[in-house]
């Protein structure tokens, strides 16, 4: 808990001084260059304090081996890098550099490699380095670790690591490197933790990796790789963990997963494989969490599965999985989250186990499912099992002859009123179904005359908001069953010119697509008013906390909408959700084209959902297909410039949208703030400031928003206050920093440089996991 300065004279004195540990304490200011005047010393060790300014320059420190200085506020320029790499060239004994978590920038200079040939741990994670990674580090024979995850570096890997074969530990995760993975690792014997995950890799994943026998966690996730997964990964006899979701993997998953007894994590999910889930994976006996979700998978799910006695999460959603539901699933002690969602699957939900806890398990989206349980039926829409199962094999032959009977009864009923009733109007017409009713006893047809007594003919206390093409208002339904429910509805302006095809592209965006972030479309009504103009509106889904707009820009400040930091990434992460979905989960890809704060709506509990699809667009694979929207992409400030001349819809332009939302939200600034004039928009004036200017404009309440979380701690003694108002405010600021950060990365200016949704949903989980400790 030591606090205050280091003084500037501080190794002046201090001629024999050969370790120097002052970490994990409360130290703030720049760290004095004095310290090289100590020249004696052996190990330096300042990490995890306050530490501020330019990195420092230690010269002369002929015995140095350990120098630590990660988690702290430190900052330099590629012009600085020079000079710190340059400083350590007399460092020569020097085994150990840490750098991570702090604010430098800039590229890492070639003299890089003039370090030390003595060194074994390199680590810069967690800055904002960019450029390629430097050459020449083959001369680092002795290196056991390299780190260079959570940085900006560009270009590819250079093959010269192939050349160290003494590398334990290889982190470039969470970067922007590109190209083919180099043939590495045929050398890499003593690898253990290889993590290349969340970059723009491509190619293939290469055989050779079967040459690293000692790995036990492998991270490819969220490349773009393709190809096969090579059978060399389920012959790695010490594997524990192994993650290759969001890459373009296709064909089956061999056999031989069988073998890896000692397995604990793998996630497969976000791929095209495909073919039947093997048997053999029932021998993975270690298993912990399986997740094999957004796949083509198909044919039924092997009984073994449930065998596997440490399973705690399996995820086999969206995936096209047929028959039975095993029982044996229902053997899993351990397992807290079994989601089986939008798959085939029919036949009754076992009755045992873990499907007596419907917290559970998703079934949602199998519509040949039924059950006993009433429960189970209301909250995953799976039909209601009527008899039991030999009984349903007698009757159903009886069941179908009378259905047919009735259905000739009706049709020959509505042949006749339809020949009766002629060109008459109807004050009422039938109302179209979108999706089904979300609300037990909410009848599927709702008419003119409900809507109209539910909003009060549309009273001007109901009404909600506006947008470009109709009105949304609250209103309170009662039907016939007893059942109330409080739901929106938009009516169309069908005064305007493309209110109908805005209507039409909701109704078709909205019909293909199922996701806990996205607005709930309950039913459709096209229908003549009492006037006998026409009249159409979409019911859905009532959001009691308004939208995002209404909560970063209150009109009462003193009101108590306030977002906290947690709510703000907890809010953007399910916009990034729904965003990944629309742009990889759903066949074709749906482009929203609209994304801002306004369309981001708040249920109850301030869970996000994103709305209004009227400009929504599906791309097609046919290139000569029109994909163009309707007129103008997106609203005036949120629009990707490409758009403005004259681009097509595009995931990147959604991804643009998503970031000026991002920084929106971490700012309280509207992209059309006066602030922001002249064409100076809200990236590139955040951009054109160094960091510490750039946490003065963001959003203080974040800032200074200690005293919400102090409200939650149970802590009276002041020291323990210090400290956690200290490592609170420190957190908060870094994770503000790096939300501005993907915020700048999403508004690049050319769509092939701004990162995916799957990399921004990604980023914003990593973010957010770091801030859970001091969570508001």
């Amino acid at each position: 808990m030591l606090t205050g300065e280091l003084p500037k004279n501080f190794g002046n004195f201090l001629p024999n001084l050969k370790i120097l540990y002052l970490a994990t304490n409360l130290f703030e200011g720049v760290i004095p260059n004095s310290i090289s005047n100590a020249s004696h010393l052996q190990e330096i060790d300042l990490s995890n304090n306050m530490f501020t300014g330019p990195i420092p320059l230690f010269h002369n420190l002929k015995n140095l081996t350990r120098l630590i200085l990660g988690n702290n506020f430190l900052s330099s320029t590629t012009s600085l890098n020079f000079q710190f790499f340059d400083c350590l060239r007399n460092s020569t004994k020097l085994q150990e550099l840490r750098i991570y978590g702090n604010h430098l920038t800039g590229e890492l200079p070639n003299s890089f490699a003039n370090l030390s040939s003595n060194l074994q741990h390199f680590c810069v994670a967690d800055n904002s380095f960019s450029g390629g990674i430097p050459q020449g580090m083959k001369k680092f024979e002795d290196i056991i670790s390299l780190s260079f995850e959570y940085n900006f570096f560009t270009g590819e890997l250079p093959s010269e690591i192939g050349a160290l074969n003494n590398l334990q530990q290889l982190m470039i995760n969470n970067n922007r490197l590109s190209g083919d993975i180099p043939v590495i690792f045929g050398n890499l014997t003593n690898l253990f933790n290889l993590e290349m995950g969340n970059n723009q890799l491509s190619g293939r994943i290469l055989q050779s990796i079967g040459q690293c026998k000692r790995l036990n966690y492998l991270d490819m996730k969220m490349n773009r790789l393709g190809g096969t997964v090579p059978d060399e990964i389920f012959q790695l006899p010490s594997l524990i963990t192994l993650y290759l979701a969001g890459n373009s993997l296709q064909g089956p998953l061999p056999p031989m997963v069988g073998t890896m007894k000692q397995l604990e994590t793998m996630d497969i999910s976000d791929n095209q494989l495909s073919g039947n889930i093997p048997v053999e994976i029932g021998g993975c006996l270690s298993l912990k969490s399986l997740t094999m979700a957004r796949n083509r998978f198909n044919g039924s799910i092997p009984t073994k599965i449930g065998k596997l006695a440490s399973l705690e999460t399996l995820d086999l959603s969206l995936n096209s999985l047929t028959g039975t539901i095993p029982e044996s699933l229902g053997q899993l002690e351990y397992i807290q989250k079994l989601n089986l969602s939008f798959n085939h699957l029919e036949g009754e939900v076992p009755m045992k186990g873990l499907f007596t806890n419907l917290t559970k398990f998703d079934l949602r989206g199998n519509n040949q499912l039924c059950s006993l349980n009433k429960e189970i039926v209301k909250n995953f829409g799976v039909l209601l099992c009527a008899v039991g199962k030999k009984k349903r094999k007698i009757l159903l032959p009886i069941i179908l002859a009378v259905v047919g009977a009735i259905a000739l009864f009706i049709s020959t009923l509505l042949v006749f009123w339809t020949m009766m009733s002629g060109d008459k109007k109807r004050k009422e017409a039938k109302t179209s179904v979108s999706s089904a009713p979300l609300i037990k006893g909410l009848p599927q047809n709702i008419s003119y005359g409900d809507i109209l007594t539910a909003t009060n003919n549309f009273a001007a206390e109901n009404l909600i908001g506006k947008g470009g093409f109709g009105s949304v208002y609250k209103g309170m339904f009662r039907f016939s069953t007893g059942e109330t429910a409080t739901l929106a509805v938009k009516v169309l302006d069908l005064q305007q010119s493309r209110a109908s095809k805005s209507f039409v592209a909701e109704c078709e965006a909205l019909k293909n697509v199922r996701h806990r972030n996205l607005v709930k479309v309950i039913t459709s009504c096209s229908s003549l008013d009492y006037k006998g103009e026409e009249f159409k509106a979409l019911v859905m889904q009532f959001m009691p906390n308004g939208n995002l707009d209404m909560k970063i820009h209150p009109e009462d400040e003193e009101s108590g909408s306030f977002l906290t930091l947690m709510q703000r990434l907890n809010i953007a992460i399910d916009v990034a959700f729904a965003m990944e979905y629309l742009h990889h989960g759903c066949d074709p890809p749906i482009v929203h084209c609209d994304l801002k704060p306004a369309n981001v709506l708040l249920d109850e509990n301030m869970v996000a959902h994103i709305a209004d699809f009227g400009l929504a667009r599906f791309l097609s694979q046919n290139t000569s297909e029109k994909q163009s929207t309707l007129g103008l992409k997106g609203s005036i400030g949120y629009i990707a410039p490409e758009y403005g001349q004259g681009g097509k819809a595009s995931t990147e332009g959604d991804v643009y949208s998503f970031g000026t939302l991002l920084l929106e939200m971490f700012t309280a600034k509207k992209p059309t703030d006066e602030i922001f004039k002249e064409g100076l928009s809200v990236s590139k004036f955040l951009s054109a400031m160094d960091e510490n200017e750039m946490l003065k404009v963001v959003d203080r309440r974040l800032i200074d928003g200690y005293e919400y979380w102090k409200q939650s701690s149970s802590s009276e003694d002041y020291s323990d206050e210090l400290k956690g108002k200290t490592d609170w405010m420190r957190n908060a600021e870094e994770c503000i920093a790096d939300v501005i950060r993907l915020g700048f990365c999403c508004m690049a200016d050319q769509p092939k440089e701004r990162c995916s949704m799957r990399d921004a949903s990604s980023k914003l989980q990593t973010i957010k996991y770091s801030m859970l400790p001091f969570q508001l």
